[in-house]
């Protein structure tokens, strides 16, 4: 068994606008954990990078509880953080904790052969829902329902902007905000978007990104939390760029080809409020990967 383990794991974005619950992104944005056997027997937290002043340095910690639910415990070992995904923005930095967790501890006990789908139904139990741990985990762009997922690869014809808020939003607050039902019609226009979104980015196709990422079911209350984000959404659209709410927000995504990926970064740029963070940032292919052992 290995004394020292490197994991990398990418940010995601969830819903992707209509594909609520269902649709997940990764990106090429990566947290890294490093896992060290400490003879001492005593468990070690250290962290860098975004975040790193309010993250717990003890078994509480999201990675430490991931890697003990792979392992059994995690005495022994030294945990340094480095950080890059911010927190509560909407890009799945709890899935990246959990899966590179799960992965350094499986690498721990010598198991190199990660069985991926069991390492999304351990995670999902872990974050509560699939959609980001499943992203990444493969990488690229998946659907899921229920225990099921499907990959649909890198959609390499496709890029993403990113216009990160300066403010967290608290996804179970976010999701409280949610309606018990809604129209008929709604519902209808959302299944048949996330469709022509899924298939979009299964080809990749980018004729109809801007139609299949319109949502009427999650976020139209969302942006009463955060109405910001509901005027950058609906000012990038109103260009003719396919943005939607990254996961729970309160940040903004959006899917571009790359012939209009500049003009898009240039536009979301003049229009995002000040504080916002615009970055272009391409589609991970690989998902989380552990790149050392020793």
């Amino acid at each position: 068994m290995p004394d020292r383990v490197v994991v990398r794991a990418p940010a995601t974005i969830a819903n992707l606008g209509p594909g609520f619950d269902c649709l997940g992104l990764a990106l090429r944005w990566h947290n890294e954990v490093r896992v060290q056997r400490d003879p001492s027997g005593e468990l070690t937290v250290t962290v860098a990078g975004r975040g790193a002043e309010v993250i717990p340095r003890d078994a509480t910690n999201l990675v430490v509880r991931a890697i003990e639910s792979a392992t059994g415990s995690a005495e022994g070992l030294r945990v340094h953080l480095t950080n890059a995904i911010p927190f509560g923005r909407g890009f799945g930095s709890s899935a990246a904790a959990i899966v590179a967790g799960l992965l350094a501890g499986y690498a721990l006990t010598g198991d190199g052969a990660f069985h991926q789908p069991a390492l999304v139904e351990e995670a999902a139990r872990i974050e509560g829902h699939a959609d980001n741990v499943a992203a990444c985990v493969y990488g690229g762009a998946v659907v899921v329902a229920g225990t099921g997922v499907l990959p649909l690869g890198a959609a390499k014809g496709i890029g993403t902007i990113v216009c990160v808020a300066p403010m967290a939003l608290s996804t179970d607050a976010a999701r409280r905000a949610l309606p018990a039902s809604v129209p008929f019609a709604d519902a209808a226009g959302n299944a048949a978007r996330a469709a022509l979104l899924a298939a979009s980015l299964g080809a990749p196709d980018t004729t109809h990104l801007l139609a299949a990422t319109e949502d009427t079911l999650h976020q139209p209350v969302r942006f009463a939390l955060a109405p910001d984000t509901g005027r950058l959404v609906g000012a990038l659209r109103s260009e003719g760029i396919a943005a939607f709410l990254a996961g729970a927000g309160p940040s903004v995504a959006a899917l571009v080809p790359p012939s209009d990926a500049a003009r898009a970064e240039d536009v979301a740029r003049r229009l995002a409020p000040d504080g916002w963070e615009v970055r272009r940032v391409p589609i991970d292919p690989e998902g989380a990967t552990v790149v050392e052992t020793a």
